[in-house]
């Protein structure tokens, strides 16, 4: 199973921030770090949560640093001009968000079309709805779009009793704790998404959502359960 941690907006646009997040979820056995690039104004029509945003400045620099350190950087764009920056530092994968597969086709089209491999998060569609089709870039992730998702869901006991190729690849995780990425192991998930904070308990005071977020410990014992489960499994 490959983990992408998303440092999503727990590091308030700073530069030092993101850089720590990204080397202590390295350090703790993630497989792919990844960033959101997006005008928050624009996006939820206020200023209330412009520490989401990344500048071009800040994300050339972590993607330096990353690549000095050989960690895997990708993206999720939420609008033309960061799919630029993205295009412009040669991010190699990216990610579509659920809210930009039905709010945004132009952007989904655009992104698709640099022939990357691509994530899509599939939280805004139906039960099996998988909207660009079928591609060998293309994996679609199961995903409830609540934040943090509760484990009595009823949304969650859709998850697939099997990922494969072809339907869902992989999971993208909300919940509190690790039972549902643990399940998402136990079904085949190829892919597992999840969001990651240095500090979860303090970051849940500006959205609750960080509540649902990996930390360098979690994440080390999720690693350290699925190498054990691995080997439990082994014929």
């Amino acid at each position: 199973m490959e983990i992408i941690v998303d440092l999503c907006n727990q590091h308030h646009g700073s530069l030092p921030e993101l850089k720590r997040m990204a080397l202590n979820a390295w350090s703790a056995g993630a497989d792919v770090v990844k960033v959101q690039l997006m005008d928050s104004e624009k996006f939820f029509g206020n200023t209330d949560k412009k520490y989401r945003d990344i500048d071009f400045e800040t994300f050339a620099s972590l993607k330096d640093f990353c690549d000095t350190l050989n960690i895997p950087l990708m993206a999720t764009p939420f609008d033309m001009e960061r799919l630029g920056w993205v295009k412009t530092l040669g991010i190699k994968r990216h990610k579509i968000a659920s809210r930009t597969v039905k709010e945004d086709p132009k952007l989904c089209e655009a992104i698709l079309n640099t022939g990357k491999p691509t994530i899509v998060s599939t939280g805004a569609c139906e039960p099996d709805e998988f909207p660009f089709g079928h591609d060998a870039n293309i994996k679609y992730l199961f995903c409830v779009s609540k934040y943090p998702t509760f484990l009595h869901d009823p949304a969650l006991k859709k998850m697939p009793e099997k990922f494969e190729k072809g339907a869902y690849y992989g999971y993208s995780d909300h919940t509190i704790g690790m039972a549902a990425s643990l399940q998402s192991y136990f079904n085949g998930a190829k892919i597992l998404e999840k969001h990651y904070s240095n500090n979860t308990l303090a970051q849940s005071r500006f959205e609750g959502g960080h509540l649902g977020s990996f930390d360098q410990q979690s994440l080390k014992q999720f690693k350290d359960l699925i190498k054990e489960l691995k080997i439990i499994r082994s014929k």
